[in-house]
């Protein structure tokens, strides 16, 4: 394992992940994110491994048992059972962004709905969504856990850090699993007060000057995010 992460911090870093990991799926089963077994949840370990929940985990009642440790090709290393069938998608996003540390995909209800239905998150301009959570991309439709699909999110990751999956359910990723697991919440925060503003009328629309203001805002909080890592 030494070729991967040191020997002097590959413990620390594995046991760390593996606590993140189950934490998680906690946090997301609590809110229902997660219909039976469905979902998958990754941490990055180094530049060539990752820790991953394994195909038909229970993501509310993880253990150590549960999570497989396999290289970026996703060539188990280590564990019992097989890496989560949507690894593809997981590799993509490590790949592409070497700043992401952590991916979650879930089925959280509401946004699920926008995504069977084909619509996009792109209308609600509340302040909070547009910093913290950023614009959300509708990711085309290709079947779960294909390379395909990998290549669709391919094309979304350089400009967004959540995902409607069409058709399918959610993809959020985070600079650890913390902020991806806040962003899969606000995510589904967002499309539940979309439904509810459609139903009462229009959103309200920021003029571009008020989003780039805000787009501002955001930049500079990873921008400073940056600096502190």
């Amino acid at each position: 394992m030494g070729n991967v992460v040191s020997d002097g911090n590959a413990s620390a870093a594995i046991t760390a992940a593996e606590n993140g990991i189950i934490k998680t799926g906690c946090y997301l089963s609590a809110r229902h994110y997660h219909a039976a077994l469905a979902g998958n949840i990754s941490a990055r370990i180094s530049e060539d491994c990752v820790l991953c929940t394994r195909h038909g985990a229970d993501k509310g009642a993880l253990t150590r048992d549960d999570l497989i440790f396999c290289d970026m090709d996703g060539k188990k290393i280590s564990g019992n059972g097989d890496p989560t069938s949507e690894f593809l998608m997981h590799r993509m996003a490590y790949c592409e962004r070497p700043d992401i540390r952590g991916v979650i995909h879930a089925h959280p209800l509401t946004a699920t709905a926008f995504a069977a239905a084909s619509v996009p998150l792109d209308s609600l301009m509340l302040p909070e969504m547009v910093v913290l959570l950023g614009p959300v991309a509708l990711v085309p439709y290709a079947t779960p856990g294909t390379e395909e699909l990998a290549e669709r999110l391919k094309l979304y990751l350089r400009g967004h850090d959540s995902f409607l999956l069409q058709n399918h359910g959610a993809l959020t990723v985070g600079d650890d699993l913390s902020e991806a697991a806040l962003r899969m919440e606000l995510l589904e925060h967002n499309a539940q007060i979309t439904m509810l503003v459609r139903q009462l009328g229009r959103p309200f629309a920021l003029s571009p000057a008020e989003m780039n203001s805000l787009m501002e805002i955001r930049k500079q909080l990873n921008h400073r995010k940056k600096m502190l890592d």
